[in-house]
């Protein structure tokens, strides 16, 4: 068993509908920044950059977390290699830990929690929007000034 086994349960068991519906009842100012959504995630559109983040549950892994998403309407189509240049200045305004960020997904966060447990989701939609905002904050703090008289 390992140390974020919560039972073995599988992702189909898990009840996006309602998550997600809860997400939007408790952060409704995130439907204006909707650029698309799914069983599993919702995208916040940054059309100032042509990016999308997109915020996510995986509770066959037992964990929630932000990452760049890819959205072809936004023309966020390469944005990880975009932002690669970028990524040690936007890491180190997020000053995650390495257990709080998943290798392979670029720049992200993430936090492992009982995704099953719905005592837990008012807090999971609460840390998604507060941890998408702050990596949107640290892009444009990064992107917004790499335009100012630089190269």
């Amino acid at each position: 068993m390992s140390e974020f086994d919560f039972g073995g349960r599988r992702a189909s068991e898990f009840r996006h509908r309602g998550f997600w519906t809860l997400f939007a009842e408790r952060h409704p100012e995130e439907r204006a920044r909707l650029a698309r959504r799914g069983p599993w995630f919702w995208q916040r559109g940054l059309p100032d950059f042509a990016l999308v983040l997109s915020m996510y549950v995986a509770p066959a892994q037992n964990h929630v977390g932000v990452f760049f998403g890819r959205n072809e309407k936004f023309g966020a189509t390469d944005s990880w290699s975009r932002l690669k240049p970028s990524q040690p200045a936007i890491e180190a305004r997020l000053k995650l830990r390495p257990e709080q960020s998943s290798e392979g997904l670029g720049i992200n966060s993430l936090w492992r929690v009982n995704c099953f447990a719905e005592d837990n989701w008012p807090a999971m939609t609460d840390w998604l929007v507060t941890e998408c905002s702050r990596i949107e904050q640290a892009v444009t703090e990064v992107l917004g000034n790499a335009g100012d008289g630089g190269s």
